[in-house]
């Protein structure tokens, strides 16, 4: 999805250069810089610096290892012996939950989208039995929450910068309005996060 490791200084460092291909082939999900890249943006922003899309973009689909709902329903249907549960932990949540309706109304197998931290006793039935691991879901939303603020502060880092370009293409003088105010606000925005961070 092109959000971490090497894979984003190859981009940095070439998606700007109309001689090169940037080539995918997989699935790339919303919201990830590979779907950005894929659906079109002509700008990207990478570890806070803003990069031109210049180089050409190709995607071959079928080297997705991801079966269609049809494929999937065909292999489901496909057993002598047809499953007595199938547990769904893979796709996205919207895609799963369609996926586990088709299955249960169109077979007699029960299907289980499991979430994080849950265990299951395999035991032969058609309804395993669930158990929660308290502790892993505590640490699991920790992380969750950790990476929401990660997020959060990545998207403050980048509307200050836009606001940092926008004063640099303005053609303001000092004693505009409109810069007395945007100096209060940010003066304003200092003394928060001063606040906040303990200084």
């Amino acid at each position: 999805m092109c959000d971490v490791g090497r894979i984003k200084h190859h981009l940095k460092h070439n998606l700007w250069k109309e001689n090169s291909t940037i080539l995918f082939v997989g699935y790339q999900v919303p919201g990830t810089l590979g779907y950005s890249i894929v659906n079109g943006a002509k700008k990207v922003k990478i570890f806070g610096e803003e990069i031109a899309v210049n180089a050409r973009v190709e995607y071959i689909e079928g080297y997705s290892g991801h079966a269609d709902q049809e494929w999937l329903l065909n292999f489901v249907y496909s057993f002598t012996n047809p499953p007595k549960h199938i547990f769904l932990v893979h796709g996205e949540e919207e895609s799963q939950i369609a996926l586990k309706e088709k299955i249960e109304t169109t077979s007699e197998t029960k299907v289980t989208i499991p979430s994080f931290g849950e265990t299951y006793i395999l035991d032969g039935s058609t309804s395993p039995k669930c158990e929660i691991d308290e502790d892993e879901e505590i640490e699991y939303r920790k992380l969750a929450r950790k990476y929401e603020m990660l997020d959060d502060i990545e998207n403050l880092i980048e509307k200050m910068e836009d606001i940092g370009e926008n004063i640099k293409d303005s053609k303001l003088e000092t004693d505009d309005k409109d810069i007395i105010v945007l100096s209060n606000r940010i003066k304003e925005l200092q003394e928060h996060i001063n606040k906040i961070i303990g200084e």
